[in-house]
């Protein structure tokens, strides 16, 4: 059997994280096209959808991709801190102002993101979680490990309890919620970027930037997994890790897929629970079900990646990953032009399975322009402004 070269190593990377951005795209589709957030506040039981293929496309969704690779982003994350702060180490330049840069960028593009864009961005939070890595530079791999996993249980408590108390405040004063659905619907669907702008502003954003506390120790938790992985060398060195990487799929696998069953029942109600209790309890389960999987997702793909010479077969993932930053904006700016009402305003007409449908094309263009781009450029557009703001003394071709 071959072993893994460093160059198969990376792409790897590329592949996994290619492959993130097309869970994101499946997994934001409902946020795009309905308005989820103000369902989730105003505790409508989710039924099973009817229509078969709904039913199949919603199953899909919530069992196998929703929580999942959000956090495939964020172990890569962790990862690329790990990589970033040992190679610029290793060339005698002061690495943790290098990564403040680095994170400044991605606040003020995650701020851009949430407040003109759209509600659902994961970049300022990513930032925000940077920071706090720092902390941890120093910091044996058993240590990160520790944290990563105390960070997680943590944060899937204090979510759960904090939803259980605001869904039970939801069963209080109805009305107010399941006004906030309607409006929601009328105002996204007909209204204009500034209309869209002011509702989202006082309706989302503020409520976004209130939770991003508890939103950092999920991800915080996961970067620090992810540089642990790192700083082990089990992606340096996968053939001398490989007995790792096997039970890690074994009992990330077996964990993650009873958690996530449990999860889905609590989803659509089948444990005769209040609704209100049922979807705090599963929505903070998932917290947990969802890096769980995505461990397996991972380390199934180092498994299956290991001495095989599948390039070709993956090469339209590892496109989209290269320039993974600039695929994750434009997914947004593409969705809100479709379903908004300053664009093509097919917000709240869309089934579900359709909804699957459109983010599978709109990935589908993605994997061809990016292709195209990476072919003639060695980085995305965005990720070359990106790295120009980290390096302001280097001029970048």
């Amino acid at each position: 059997m071959q072993h893994t070269t460093g160059r198969e190593r990376i792409l790897l990377l590329d592949v996994i994280r290619g492959a993130a951005l097309l869970g994101i795209v499946l997994a934001n589709m409902a946020f795009f096209k309905s308005p989820v957030f103000q369902k989730m506040a105003s505790l409508d039981p989710e039924p099973m959808p009817a229509e078969p293929l709904d039913r199949a496309a919603a199953l899909i969704v919530d069992a196998l991709i929703l929580g999942k690779f959000y956090p495939m982003f964020s172990l890569l994350f962790g990862l690329g801190f790990y990589l970033f702060m040992t190679r610029l180490e290793q060339r005698g330049l002061q690495a943790r102002s290098y990564f403040q840069r680095r994170l400044t960028f991605l606040l003020l593009l995650g701020l851009i993101h949430l407040v003109v864009i759209w509600s659902g961005d994961i970049l300022f939070t990513y930032a925000l979680g940077g920071f706090f890595l720092l902390f941890f530079v120093k910091k044996e791999v058993r240590s990160l490990v520790r944290w990563g996993i105390g960070l997680l249980l943590t944060s899937s408590l204090v979510m759960g309890l904090l939803l259980l108390a605001g869904n039970f405040a939801a069963v209080v004063k109805p009305d107010m919620a399941t006004g906030g659905v309607d409006e929601a619907h009328n105002v996204m669907s007909n209204g204009t970027w500034m209309e869209i702008f002011s509702y989202r502003l006082s309706n989302e954003v503020f409520l976004v930037l209130f939770n991003e506390p508890f939103a950092v120790l999920n991800v915080l938790g996961i970067f620090l997994i992810g540089a642990a992985l790192g700083k082990a060398g089990w992606f340096h060195d996968m053939e001398r890790h490989l007995e790792g990487w096997k039970k890690l799929c074994f009992h990330a696998g077996w964990s993650g897929v009873l958690l996530t069953m449990l999860f889905l029942l609590l989803t659509y109600q089948a444990l005769g629970l209040p609704v209100w209790m049922s979807d705090a309890l599963g929505e903070g389960l998932n917290i947990l079900a969802g890096p769980l999987l995505m461990l397996f997702y991972v380390s199934a793909a180092v498994l299956i990646w290991h001495g095989r010479s599948l390039e070709v077969w993956t090469a339209p993932f590892a496109a989209v990953g290269r320039m993974a930053l600039t695929n994750y904006m434009m997914q947004s700016v593409v969705m809100v032009l479709i379903f908004n009402g300053y664009g093509l305003g097919f917000y709240g007409q869309i089934s579900i399975f359709n909804g699957f449908l459109i983010g599978l094309m709109v990935y589908a263009v993605q994997v061809i322009l990016s292709t195209i781009w990476m072919s003639r450029f060695d980085q995305g557009p965005l990720e070359k402004l990106w790295r120009r703001w980290t390096y302001p003394e280097k001029k970048t071709s």
